[in-house]
């Protein structure tokens, strides 16, 4: 595992950004179908619960589509299944517990700092004092920020599980230490992304205005970098553990630690 200087970041978006192009409406279709299959468990009791459980799932899915990009192969919907299978699927849906349990914490940080704000909130949400709102802009900062740092730190460990195969514990501490020794440009990378999405809102809110043709444009651009998070996400896993591989399964009864290729 290499230091990276900040610049490295940007690289890392113009090249998820080129992994995009080659083939962006199969990428597309895979998240939709990502989408879609949360949109039918969201039906079912705890639903939204169970979504963000299955979060890490998800993630292997898109990076799947990026590796296949990648290497000049067809993106299918068929890749939704890659992390439900076996023996990745126990430790993803450990990570997604995981995942679960960050974003209660953040839950109950917004409840405990907002008082009875959420409740005068919940009784009338159609004629809410603005006040109100403005009051809770700190604490879901607050949260939103808790929440951000948790994904970026941990963001490695699902593709360290499924393609190392390794143990949740050695996947969190090998992404943990990963992101620290590169924080530079992961953090450049965010802000990078960021300023495109809200760059490209603000020009779809001036060619629009205030309709529902905007509504429409900025929701896609909030798809889109989604899929460019991912498409950022896979290339700084390739530049830090070199190119994603089936390696055999580490066994779990040994104690040392695997190497990890730089």
């Amino acid at each position: 595992m290499n230091k990276f200087p900040a610049r490295t970041g940007l690289q890392w978006v113009k090249q998820g950004m080129q992994l995009f192009r080659k083939q962006p409406g199969g990428l597309m279709a895979l998240f939709f179908c990502c989408m879609f299959l949360s949109m039918f468990i969201m039906v079912i009791p705890v639903g939204q619960l169970a979504v963000f459980i299955l979060t890490p799932l998800f993630t292997i899915a898109l990076l799947e589509g990026v590796k296949h990009a990648e290497e000049g192969k067809r993106a299918l919907p068929n890749l939704l299944l890659s992390g439900f299978r076996k023996p990745a699927r126990g430790p993803l849906l450990t990570l997604g517990a995981l995942n679960l349990a960050t974003l209660l914490v953040a839950a109950v940080v917004v409840y405990s700092m907002s008082g009875d704000t959420l409740a005068r909130i919940a009784e009338r949400p159609d004629k809410v004092d603005p006040a109100l709102i403005e009051s809770m802009m700190v604490p879901m900062f607050i949260a939103s920020t808790m929440y951000t740092i948790s994904w970026i730190l941990t963001c490695l460990a699902a593709p360290l599980v499924y393609w190392k195969k390794l143990t949740v514990g050695k996947a969190l501490f090998f992404s943990v230490v990963s992101v620290i020794r590169a924080i530079k440009p992961f953090l450049v990378a965010t802000v990078a992304l960021h300023l495109m999405y809200f760059v490209g809102c603000k020009i779809v809110a001036l060619v629009f205005g205030a309709s529902q043709l905007s509504m429409a444009g900025i929701f896609t651009l909030f798809l889109l970098t989604i899929v460019l998070v991912h498409c950022t996400l896979y290339v700084a896993y390739r530049e830090i553990f070199a190119e994603p591989e089936v390696v055999a399964p580490v066994d779990l009864d040994k104690h040392d630690t695997p190497d990890i290729p730089s």
